[in-house]
């Protein structure tokens, strides 16, 4: 349920609500209107779980201690933090604040709003507790001073502090409105929530006495049009400003992105992503067809990665190489030679290699529900009947895909991963660490000390340049052991009024910040 529906069906009082009367006293040159799909199910750190709109609004409304520096988010900078330093056994980590920056009920931003904030989003949030589990005490060293001690070093620690739910609220607000702090939200950012309407909007408003300096927006509205269709149409005539994909795999079909290139008062901004979109070899099995690793690189080789980025998306989406993609800091540029290419010939070798013999093979392909997954599971069934592997599409719902999966109850599956830090950890330690296999969708890694130690030495290892080279070294051992095919990542694609400056697309996590956009 909607955050809004559901706070109205617990007898929480909603703030006041936004109507047309309202939007009709917008200045179109300083309010900037935002289609989003739904309602946003979150507003504040302590409860959210990554979803999209609600994560977004959460990036505007608070800030949190560091963030991913635009337009490459391949450094990060000071936000509530003016400066930080890791001890050297990578557990501490300190941080200097901000002196007189305020929260937007007026209360001052310090050291001890800090320890609330995280302690809080700790105690009442399950998403994040993989991580903030690992906190093992927050000291307010002085006003102006926190220190965090972790149980164990984590160098991506700093990533997990620049996501949504290590956002910084105003311990005050908490206090005042209890359980309805989610439908009342007080930060320190660039813009203050006003107001909501269940399937219909939600209302931000500039912080003119925010600490980087007052937005240039005065207004974001952020409105409701579930149908992609109606907001394309709403991008066309001018009724929203901004269109989202939001990391999903299309947000206005791919058919109508040229249609909205030939018209000149739309532009589309294209960002790489860090969504990684694969077929999953069960590798746990130790019987059977796909425990013979020729075997897995025949599938591999059968697939035509192009064809597929160009027939089925139509350019939106990008080749992935191997376990991480190309614009991540930890990219190994080899694996663009390692990855295996479109060789149906060299695929049937391989098979004949392996003494199976095609037609012998009977797999059911596993795939999520919807149209585009559809596509692309149609497209490797066809890839796969070239070379004789008979392959019949399963489309299950979610829950009882996660369930099979976890189970170990397929052979090829597709499946993907869309982190929301940016960090090789989000893909590395989740997707290929042996004793997660059974924890979640994963790669159903075999046990395997050596490439586990080597995982875990790189997710530890605090030296920015030394830990580099050891994912390095992660991703040349995965390729060994093909793990999957790696098909596609999807494109971050925004569609905004030519009017619209200054948005620059974060790639992990795919969300909009709107401090430095304005309309000319």
């Amino acid at each position: 349920m909607a955050l809004w529906k559901g706070l109205a069906a617990a007898g929480i009082a909603l703030p006041m609500i936004v109507g047309a009367a309202h939007a009709q006293t917008n200045d179109p040159k300083t309010t900037l209107v935002v289609a989003v799909p739904s309602d946003p199910v979150s507003l504040e750190p302590g409860t959210n779980k990554a979803e999209p709109v609600g994560s977004e609004i959460i990036l505007n409304v608070f800030d949190t201690l560091i963030a991913w520096k635009a337009p490459d988010f391949k450094e990060i900078e000071a936000r509530l933090a003016t400066s930080w330093s890791v001890s050297a056994d990578g557990k501490e980590f300190t941080f200097k604040l901000r002196d007189g920056v305020k929260f937007q009920d007026g209360t001052p931003f310090d050291a001890a709003a800090v320890k609330f904030s995280l302690e809080r989003t700790k105690a009442t949030n399950p998403y994040v507790k993989a991580t903030f589990d690992l906190i093992k005490d927050i000291a307010v060293v002085s006003p102006s001073e926190v220190k965090i001690t972790l149980s164990a070093a984590y160098p991506a620690f700093l990533s997990i502090l620049a996501q949504p739910q290590s956002a910084i609220v105003s311990p005050t607000a908490v206090q005042k409105y209890g359980d309805k702090f989610a439908a009342n939200p007080v930060g320190t950012g660039p813009f203050v929530f006003k107001s909501a309407q269940a399937d219909t909007n939600v209302v931000l408003e500039a912080n003119p006495s925010y600490f980087r300096g007052a937005p240039k927006l005065s207004k974001i509205v952020y409105r409701v049009i579930p149908d992609a269709s109606t907001r394309r149409l709403e991008l066309e005539n001018g009724g929203v400003d901004v269109v989202q994909q939001q990391g999903q795999l299309s947000s206005i079909a791919a058919e109508d992105i040229a249609a909205l290139k030939s018209n000149k008062s739309v532009k589309i901004l294209e960002s790489s992503s860090q969504i990684i979109r694969q077929l999953e070899f069960n590798n746990n099995k130790k019987d059977g067809p796909i425990a013979d690793v020729r075997v897995r690189k025949a599938i591999a080789s059968a697939i035509d990665y192009d064809g597929l980025l160009q027939g089925v998306f139509a350019g939106t989406a990008e080749r992935v190489y191997g376990p991480l993609t190309s614009n991540s800091w930890a990219f190994d540029p080899k694996m663009k030679d390692l990855a295996p290419k479109y060789d149906p010939a060299a695929a049937k070798k391989l098979l004949a290699e392996a003494g199976v013999k095609p037609e012998s093979l009977d797999l059911k392909l596993y795939s999520f529900q919807g149209p585009l997954w559809g596509a692309v599971a149609t497209f490797v069934q066809a890839n796969l009947a070239d070379i004789g592997i008979k392959a019949t599409i399963q489309q299950t719902e979610f829950p009882a895909y996660r369930t099979l999966q976890t189970a170990g109850q397929f052979d090829i599956a597709l499946d993907g991963r869309q982190p929301w830090y940016n960090d090789p950890d989000a893909h590395i330690t989740i997707g290929y660490l042996s004793s997660l296999a059974n924890t979640a969708m994963t790669f159903r890694m075999p046990e395997d000390k050596a490439l586990d130690d080597l995982i875990l030495k790189a997710q530890q290892t605090s030296d920015f340049e030394a830990r580099k080279k050891l994912y390095f070294e992660v991703q040349q051992e995965l390729m060994k052991r093909v793990p999957g095919a790696y098909l596609f990542s999807p494109k971050l694609i925004v569609f905004a009024r030519a009017n619209v400056e200054g948005l620059v697309i974060n790639s992990a996590p795919p969300l909009n910040e709107y401090w430095s956009v304005y309309k000319k």
